[in-house]
């Protein structure tokens, strides 16, 4: 199968760097390969560097990095326990993960998910307590926390972040450039993005530097009045990337004026101050495909080899009020469609070049219907591949002959978003779409063969307890069909329809202090704006408390990123377990508390570390023999059983005589930093 070639050392124009720390570990983030085949096109030498997948990398090839870090508190509570036991288990399990992660050849038992999962925990206990994963939401004390950092030996911030400023340094050395550009897609980047480029500013006084990607268009002028950005960055980015860093290169061959360069916010270092007055006169049907030269496709967290393209630049509807990127593109001319054969285009070059069988069309809101077409020329180009999408739930998708259409051409899956079932909040959202279509999509979607994957939001404005509960019920009676991805609260962002005018829905925002996001629910707290308060709505911490309630009630039946798959709901088409269990014994990975770690008597507690979930057995229920395995003493233990042997915790074997051994004790307060879900989910029972 072809991979993506090697780059030869040697000066480059742009070094393009993808910092840490963030959960896109999926595939290539699509901005460097963007930017890298379109200056490669005007004839400029690139290396792209994705620097949040280098980490884990390094971490397989060196995995003594993971001991000073499972070591790092030198104690003995529930912390230290935890760090040691992952630390463990990704050890002992180390060449499976290594040759799945690596090379996508077979992890051996342990499977291809949890062997993406197990890496994922390694990464992240790695980072964890170090600069590169703290959240800080006020941009003055980031800016401060960066500047520290940089000004601190590397390996006095951990060794994560020793590792990544030899990452750093290595490439100066290989790829000397003029231009090194950061791309900052998550806000959870803007740290480490701060603190790599006063890196490059030490190392190589006279490289340009540039930020740009999504959070300098949400943030550009916050970000160019902080002290230790201006000292450090020469210039922000606030659209597309390409134009920009084209034309400053020209700029700086000396062929055009610096004030021809469209798109950027220029700081005292430049040269030059304030924004340019000129705007990009690119459009994306002007671009090409994707260039992945250099990057490490083969090799990304997924469970296959996988890689993304785009179709559009913004979103075509653009007017739910939530989103700050679809309400950039409700000024005429913003939104940006590729052509049907500029898709097929870009989706027949990199299946050529990275030997991918999966293509995720990364749009926030794709056009169906253009999708089709195009994904119909590739397959007349003899081009075979399957895709995914992420749309509205949207009247289209319940058109049994649209969807078997999409599932011919290759649509196996489609993310949505999911804010509830009542018309009346997703009208006041601007949502543009119909609530009596859901439950025909859900049953269209899934009965042509198509997974559909929700991402829940809750605090939806002034939602009223009885539209909760309508829409938990919906959810619940489709848990089956359908998988989730996430769950989070709302979140203004700046540029938002509710950031710009949040009376017209019944919002107040807290513009004066720190920013908020979803600490509780999401990586490094997700998606970060401002406070809101709901006038005569649920506190946030009603809304919370309710999202909990969907983690608890909800039992996916297909592929989900917030719970353990449901071993036999594929099987038996229901997500419940189909029946008592006498005994079982946990996996590797499953490992029991100590007791001396509990305050709470009677109760075997068992922690599973490839989903970070905790389920206690009361010893009046379920037994623990000497040797690990667990055997019901009462009903409520065989179904207590069930639940772990259906979420691949233990799996099913014959029963052992009766014991008087006494089990290991319960799970201490939840494991802080977990970063998919509430807490809620880390001591539930399995029932």
């Amino acid at each position: 199968m072809p991979c993506v070639p090697a780059v030869d050392a040697g000066p480059v124009d742009v070094l393009l760097l993808f910092p840490p720390q963030t959960e896109a570990r999926f595939f290539p983030y699509l901005s460097l390969p963007y930017l890298t085949g379109h200056l490669r096109r005007r004839g400029r030498r690139v290396h792209q560097a994705d620097l949040n997948i280098a980490l884990l990398h390094e971490l397989l090839h060196k995995p003594c990095l993971l001991d000073a870090a499972a070591g790092a508190r030198g104690g003995d509570g529930m912390r230290d326990w935890y760090r040691r036991e992952m630390a463990m288990a990704v050890d002992r399990h180390l060449t499976g993960i290594r040759a799945h992660v690596m090379r996508k050849a077979s992890p051996g038992d342990l499977g291809a998910a949890r062997s993406v999962r197990l890496a994922r925990q390694a990464l992240e206990l790695f980072v964890r307590d170090t600069f590169l994963t703290s959240v800080r939401r006020d941009l003055d004390a980031l800016d401060r926390a960066a500047r520290r950092a940089a000004d601190r030996p590397p390996a006095a911030s951990g060794a994560a972040v020793e590792v990544l400023h030899r990452l750093v340094t290595d490439l100066l050395a290989r790829h000397p450039p003029r231009v090194a550009g950061l791309s900052v897609a998550f806000f959870s980047q803007l740290g480490p993005a701060l603190l790599i480029a006063a890196w490059i500013r030490e190392l190589a006084p006279r490289v340009k530097i540039c930020l740009g990607g999504q959070q300098i268009m949400l943030r550009d002028a916050d970000l160019a009045a902080l002290p230790g950005l201006r000292r450090t960055v020469d210039a922000l980015c606030w659209t597309a990337g390409e134009e920009p860093l084209e034309r400053w290169l020209d700029a700086l061959d000396g062929t055009i004026p610096p004030s021809a360069v469209p798109g950027m916010t220029w700081l005292p270092r430049s040269g030059a101050a304030g924004r340019s007055g000129r705007p990009p006169s690119l459009r994306f049907h002007d671009l090409g495909p994707p260039d992945h030269t250099g990057l490490p496709v083969r090799s990304y967290l997924n469970e296959g080899l996988e890689v993304a393209v785009i179709s559009c630049v913004g979103c075509y509807w653009g007017r739910c009020v939530f989103c700050a990127y679809g309400n950039r593109s409700l000024p005429p001319g913003r939104y940006q469609q590729a052509t049907v054969r500029q898709v097929a285009d870009a989706v027949e070059t990199v299946v050529r070049d990275t030997g991918t069988r999966f293509v995720a069309i990364t749009d926030e809101n794709t056009n169906l219907r253009l999708i089709s077409k195009a994904m119909r020329a590739v397959r007349e180009r003899g081009v075979r591949v399957r895709f995914g999408v992420r749309s509205r739930l949207e009247s289209g998708l319940a058109d049994p002959a649209f969807c078997r259409e999409l599932a011919e051409v290759g649509c196996a899956m489609i993310a949505v978003g999911y804010e509830g079932t009542s018309q009346r909040l997703l009208d006041l959202m601007d949502r543009g779409v119909c609530a009596a279509d859901y439950q025909r999509i859900v049953d269209t979607v899934t009965g042509a063969g198509i997974t559909l994957r929700l991402s829940v939001m809750g605090h939806v404005l002034d939602e009223r307890p009885e539209e909760f509960e309508e829409s938990l019920r919906f959810l619940a009676a489709n848990e089956r069909r359908i998988g989730i991805d996430a769950l989070e609260l709302m979140v203004p962002e700046p540029g938002s329809r509710l950031a710009r005018a949040p009376e017209r829905f019944g919002i107040s925002l807290d513009t004066s202090g720190p920013l908020a996001g979803n600490p509780e629910l999401s990586y490094l707290a997700g998606r970060v704006g401002y406070p809101l308060t709901v006038d005569g709505g649920p506190t946030r911490a009603e809304a919370l408390a309710r999202l909990e309630r969907i983690f608890q009630v909800v039992r996916p039946g297909r592929v989900s990123a917030v719970r353990p798959p449901s071993r036999r709901a594929a099987a038996r088409g229901s997500s419940r377990p189909a029946g008592p269990a006498d005994a079982a014994r946990p996996y590797p990975w499953v490992r029991t508390v100590p007791a001396r770690l509990d305050t709470v008597p009677d109760r075997t507690v068992v922690a599973d570390l490839v989903w970070e979930q905790f389920y206690a057995l009361p010893h009046r229920d379920v037994e623990q023999h000497p040797d690990g395995l667990l055997t019901a003493r009462t009903a409520r233990g065989q179904r207590l059983l069930a639940r772990l042997v259906d979420v691949s915790a233990a799996e099913p074997c014959p029963a052992a005589p009766p014991s008087t051994a006494v089990p290991s004790g319960p799970a201490a307060p939840p494991y802080p930093a977990v970063p998919a879900a509430a807490a809620a989910r880390l001591t539930r029972r399995p029932t």
